[in-house]
């Protein structure tokens, strides 16, 4: 595809010096993966800035260089005649548009879930409740990309950087993938990697600390994750929301103003409401309120939030047309890998994996055990270095 086409589709501005059109080759933010007639944005990071890789990427003699507007960067166009650079103040924005030009995808459905805690649980059960519809469906996130009930791929970020995640939506749809979903972090979502995609069906799970060495306040935090809402979503839209969380209320105004329709679960819902819940065994037995009916559904699981990461993956998969026979369909279905998963098991001793890394989910695995735990309840837990630590020190509280 042409420079010149590639930018005439682009909404976001810029500014370009010594323009020479060609066709290009390839997308990149990673200077080692440039080649001749490659575009290379020069993203300034938290740590790095893309702009020291220049001098690397120049020997290629035949690219184009995104850079910030305010750059001080300057080049000899006499020497450097088939270098093309492009100015603008929207680094990251910009980058993402150009990428899903030029891997463009078709998927007719597009799914993105975002919160705090449970993201990867319910793209994952997603991912199966497809896989047990035989339809053609992707999905990526925490524990890489899947397709046709196999893993291809693994990422090195919950919403991989725009770039990746355009060839990776390329990729898909020429495997006649008809459905996807994704993990929306709220870093993702602030750095404008899911640009300029509009979703189907989007998701809230809930809201805790997290993440806020990047966002810097709880506030912020919030805010990067309504993005998906008032930023990715579009009028046809349908969004599926928690209530029984402590921000429901805001992301359900948010929708409002959106004139987004919602379908909720949760004890407030009115799409699906859940009247009770009582542990027997190792089961729940769950009441339900759907389209005016009643049910009682016994959820094989450990914990009470594993119940609602199941009954949103439903919702998300059926919409409005969800009915309680729907419901058999999670007898089929595991927990992802680390999710409360059940690693050892010999007469009285049980070892389970989670991966919960905030304080509310920390806490959730361990009243849940606890309720289960006839003896001692062990705990062996450890906090990423290089993040938030002021989470720390609660989730020793847990």
């Amino acid at each position: 595809m042409n420079l010149s086409k590639i930018l005439g589709k682009c909404k976001t501005s810029f500014d370009t010096e010594n323009f020479s059109d060609r066709s290009i080759e390839g997308v990149a933010i990673n200077s080692k993966k440039i080649m001749k007639n490659f575009i290379f944005a020069a993203i300034q990071g938290n740590a790095i800035n893309g702009e020291k890789f220049i001098p690397e990427v120049l020997r290629f003699k035949s690219i184009v260089i995104i850079i910030q507007s305010d750059s001080k960067l300057r080049l000899d166009f006499n020497r450097y005649n088939l270098i093309t650079i492009i100015r603008t103040d929207e680094i990251r924005k910009l980058v993402s548009e150009i990428s899903s030009i030029f891997y463009p995808n078709k998927i007719k459905e597009k799914i993105a879930v975002t919160g705090t805690n449970g993201k990867t649980s319910i793209v994952d059960y997603t991912r199966q409740i497809w896989d047990l519809k035989e339809i053609n469906n992707g999905c990526l996130g925490t524990l890489g990309v899947f397709n046709k009930k196999k893993k291809i791929l693994n990422l090195q970020l919950t919403t991989p950087d725009p770039v990746t995640l355009n060839r990776i939506l390329n990729k898909l749809y020429s495997s006649g993938c008809r459905k996807m979903i994704l993990e929306a972090s709220s870093i993702g979502l602030e750095q404008n990697r899911l640009f300029p995609l509009k979703f189907e069906k989007i998701a809230f799970t809930n809201l805790t600390n997290d993440h806020l060495d990047y966002h810097k306040s709880f506030k912020k935090y919030k805010l990067a994750k309504s993005l998906l809402f008032t930023k990715y979503s579009k009028k046809s839209t349908i969004a599926v929301v928690n209530t029984d969380t402590k921000y429901s209320s805001f992301f359900q105004t948010l929708c409002k103003k959106k004139k987004l329709k919602v379908l909720d679960f949760g004890k407030k819902a009115i799409f699906l409401k859940i009247d009770s819940i009582k542990k027997v065994k190792d089961s729940f037995y769950v009441n339900i309120s759907l389209k005016n009916q009643k049910s009682k559904i016994i959820f094989h699981c450990v914990s009470i939030y594993e119940i609602y990461n199941r009954i949103c993956s439903l919702i998300l998969v059926f919409g409005e047309k969800l009915s309680f026979r729907d419901f058999d369909l999670l007898k089929s279905i595991t927990n992802p890998p680390g999710r409360l998963e059940n690693i050892y098991k010999k007469k009285d001793i049980k070892v389970f994996v989670d991966y919960a890394h905030t304080p509310d989910a920390l806490k959730n695995v361990l009243s849940s055990l606890r309720k289960t735990c006839k003896g001692n309840l062990i705990l062996v837990f450890g906090c990423g270095g290089e993040r938030d630590k002021e989470k720390r020190i609660m989730m020793t509280r847990e």
